[in-house]
């Protein structure tokens, strides 16, 4: 035989084991494509247990805000509802007042025995500041003059308190207040 004969076999043996071999590799390398495949998705499920979780999460905490919002949006029109309502009742208590207060002026007015001032204000008990009512500072103990210190006791010591105690006495003054003298 020639040598160009076994050149020919040679070359179709070799193009008959390639022609064998060449889908072999590619069913192995689609073999290890499908296992890779499997292997994304499997982790691709184990990430979807988190993302369902963190999904979930998401959810609750917007669920949770919404319900915070309304309940402060409810709370708001309370308050709101509320103040109106103090409002009002402020002004129906002023009004109450006004109207209080105009009748006994009227009263003082028309009282022979009460003594009262041009605008028909009187000074109650001697113990007013002439503005007509009796408030904190028309009782004994009290700022009535004005100079933003308690008042003295009777005998031009104490705390102004109304009472003779411990403190008001000479030399045991407590120092909390000051004294005019």
């Amino acid at each position: 035989m020639d040598p160009i004969w076994w050149w020919v076999i040679a070359a179709v043996v070799l193009v008959a084991v390639v022609l064998l071999l060449v889908p072999q590799m590619r069913r192995r390398q689609e073999e290890s494509r499908r296992q890779k495949a499997a292997e994304v998705r499997e982790e691709a499920q184990d990430h979807s247990q988190v993302v369902r979780e963190r999904e979930a999460h998401a959810a609750q905490a917007e669920a949770e805000a919404r319900q915070a919002r309304a309940e402060a949006e409810q709370k708001l029109a309370e308050a709101e509802k509320l103040e109106t309502e103090g409002h009002r009742r402020g002004r129906t208590a002023a009004e109450a007042r006004e109207e209080y207060d105009e009748k006994l002026q009227r009263a003082d007015e028309l009282d022979p025995d009460v003594d009262t001032d041009g605008d028909g204000r009187r000074d109650r008990d001697g113990l007013g500041d002439g503005d007509g009512r009796r408030d904190r500072d028309d009782l004994p103990g009290r700022d009535r003059d004005g100079d933003g210190l308690a008042d003295r006791d009777r005998g031009g010591f104490g705390d102004g308190d109304g009472r003779l105690d411990r403190d008001d006495l000479p030399g045991r003054d407590r120092g909390d207040v000051q004294h005019n003298t």
